[in-house]
Formats: structure tokens, C-alpha cells, sequence
């Protein structure tokens, strides 16, 4: 499990998240314990002491963790056999929605010559999802590729907070494109970032990661180091939602907040105060949940896959009426998606 329980006695009494919320109701003595200046505890030694503090008023801690010890055992399980796209195509997905990045180049002049040197910039990937970058002439790391081809490339998920959410980092070599090709790599660019006008200036050239020799993902905690490789991301394709789903995800956190925090308890069986869903894909859902003012990620899959706005607009209807059953008519159940 997760959360492994804490025993006080010989009962279970409350988990290490409980024991974090629990600081709350106890006061400036807890805190104080939880946190000391200048000094570093891990997790295990924190929740330890701060539990010897709890051990004094055992039926306080009993009334308020056993039931949730339950709940998040419940929700630890769920969340264990939760439906997930593989990591290939989370990476690749992940390529494909976001549109910045940090640029770390091999810097070629002054006191910084050989060390790394990060720049953030505007990519495209093309159809298999190596970045292609418009530079100016004028900037610094356009000068080190042109010395030094040698790079990575780090993108964040839309929604990155914290180091729960995910990112990838691409290594390879962007080259700058010979006159032959600069039209076509840039037309490229341009079908994925049509505003960005200042690419058909004439000091912005097309550079290419072509040549990308190794990929790392990290899907967060509980999903870092799972090795993917560029084969796998260049030969499997971007989730097909892609094209919609920012709009869903929008629409659902404006209109729909209470519909996502009813799902969340009816198929987890969590209570929680907020949900905000950050992403979604054709097998499920991706929440940040806060409950008693911490933070969870949750995962909510459909209860089928889906491939198109229609089918995705359905199985949301149904997973919404199943969660708000004795709450919402039929139509007002169907009203959760009609802007889908």
C-alpha cells in the first residue's frame, strides 16, 4: 500500500497522509514538531515523531483515522489497476500538446564555454515527434548548435505543478536545415504553431533534432524509471483526444467541477473537497484532488476506451449519471457534456 498504516498500540490508528493532515487539528505544538529549522528528516522519521506526539490522545487519532484508513486503502487499489495509456505514448503525447521547452545546449565561448546552457523555446514536433525549433541569429544557443549540434530538449505536461507531474527530456542533435530543405521544415513548423508569425522572419532559421539518441520519462512519483527509447517514441503515435481535449478539460473545470468531484467519490471511493481535471486520454482521466488542503493525483478511467469526441462526450454522460445517481435527472445528467 501507499500509505502505510501507523500503529499505536497494536491497532492501526491512521496513515502517514493522516498523520500530515492531523497536524492541522493539533495545533502550533504539532507543527512545530513537524518541521524544524535548519534540519532534515526523511518522511519515516517525521511521521514517527510526530505519531509518539499523537500516542497521548490515542481515541482523538482513532475517531479521526480509522475510516479514513479505509478510504484510502480503498483508493490506493483503485488507483494500483487504474487503466493508463503505456509510456510510449504518454511521452509522445506529452510531445505533442505542449509547445515550450528548455533547450540545453553545449556552450561554445566565455567563462561558461563547455558547461550546459538552457534556453527556453518554442518547438513543433513533426509527425513522429522530433522538435523542430525556429532560432534567431542572434541568440545564444543558435550559436552553440551551430558549433555543436549536441543537445536535449525537457518538456513539462500543461498542468506541471510539481515533481508528481510528468515531463521528458529528448537528447539528440538539431542541425541547422540546408537551403533545400528550410521550406519544407519550416511549413512543418508552422502547421503546429500558426501564430507564431515570427518564423517567416528572416533572421529565424528551422534546426532539427533528426538524430535523437535517447529519451528519459518520468510520469511522476510512483511512475519514474520506465524506460522508453526513441524507436518506441517515433513509432508510436500521439493519443488520439489530442486534437479536443484541451477543450474538454476546460469546459468540464468551468462548468462541471461538481459532476468531477462526484465521480471521483463514486469510483474510488474518496471524498474530496476539489477536483481539477488537468488531462485526459482514450482511456481515462487525469484529476488533482485536495482534501483536507493536500494535494492527490487521481486517475479516473472510462469505463471504456474511446477514440472520438462523440465517444468521449458519451462515456461521460454515463460515468457522470452513474455518480450522481438520486441527485440529477436524466437531462441534467446529459446537460454535463452538451458543450463537449
Amino acid at each position: 500500500m501507499a500509505h502505510r498504516a501507523i500503529l499505536i498500540g497494536l491497532k492501526p490508528v491512521c496513515t502517514c497522509n493522516q498523520v500530515i493532515r492531523l497536524q492541522d487539528h493539533l495545533g502550533g505544538t504539532a507543527r512545530s514538531l513537524w518541521r524544524r529549522p535548519g534540519s532534515f528528516e526523511s518522511r519515516k522519521a517525521r511521521t514517527k515523531r510526530l505519531t509518539r506526539h499523537l500516542s497521548v490522545q490515542p481515541m482523538q487519532a482513532a475517531q479521526t483515522g480509522t475510516s479514513e484508513q479505509q478510504d484510502y486503502e480503498a483508493f490506493d487499489q483503485h488507483q494500483s489497476s487504474a487503466a493508463r495509456v503505456e509510456i510510449a505514448e504518454e511521452a509522445r503525447t506529452l510531445l505533442e500538446v505542449a509547445r515550450i521547452g528548455t533547450l540545453s545546449t553545449v556552450a561554445s565561448d566565455g567563462a561558461a564555454s563547455g558547461f550546459p546552457s538552457g534556453s527556453v523555446v518554442e518547438y513543433a514536433p513533426d509527425d513522429k515527434g522530433r522538435p523542430i525549433f525556429m532560432l534567431s541569429s542572434i541568440s545564444p544557443h543558435t550559436k552553440h548548435l551551430r558549433k555543436d549540434s549536441r543537445c536535449s530538449l525537457t518538456v513539462l505536461g500543461p498542468a506541471f505543478r510539481d515533481l508528481a507531474d510528468a515531463r521528458v527530456s529528448l537528447t539528440g542533435h538539431a542541425r541547422a536545415m540546408p537551403q533545400d530543405r528550410e521550406d519544407a521544415v519550416k511549413l512543418m513548423y508552422k502547421s503546429k504553431n500558426p501564430e507564431s508569425f515570427w518564423a517567416d522572419f528572416g533572421d529565424f532559421k528551422p534546426f532539427y533534432m533528426e538524430e535523437v539518441v535517447a529519451v528519459h520519462f518520468n510520469g511522476g512519483f510512483g511512475r519514474a524509471g520506465r524506460k522508453v527509447t526513441p524507436e518506441e517514441i517515433m513509432s508510436t503515435p500521439a493519443d488520439p483526444l489530442v486534437p479536443f481535449a484541451s477543450h474538454v478539460v476546460q469546459h468540464m473545470n468551468e462548468d462541471h467541477a461538481d459532476s468531477l468531484v462526484a465521480m471521483v467519490k463514486h469510483f474510488t471511493g474518496l471524498t474530496v473537497d476539489k477536483a481539477h481535471l488537468v488531462a485526459l486520454d482514450r482511456l481515462g482521466m487525469d484529476c488533482v484532488c485536495i482534501k483536507d488542503k493536500g494535494r492527490m493525483k487521481c486517475r479516473l478511467p472510462y469505463t471504456r476506451s474511446v477514440t472520438t469526441r462523440s465517444e468521449l462526450r458519451a462515456v461521460i454522460v454515463e460515468m457522470s449519471k452513474a455518480a450522481q445517481v438520486g441527485k440529477l435527472s436524466e437531462g441534467e445528467a446529459m446537460q454535463v457534456t452538451s458543450e463537449v
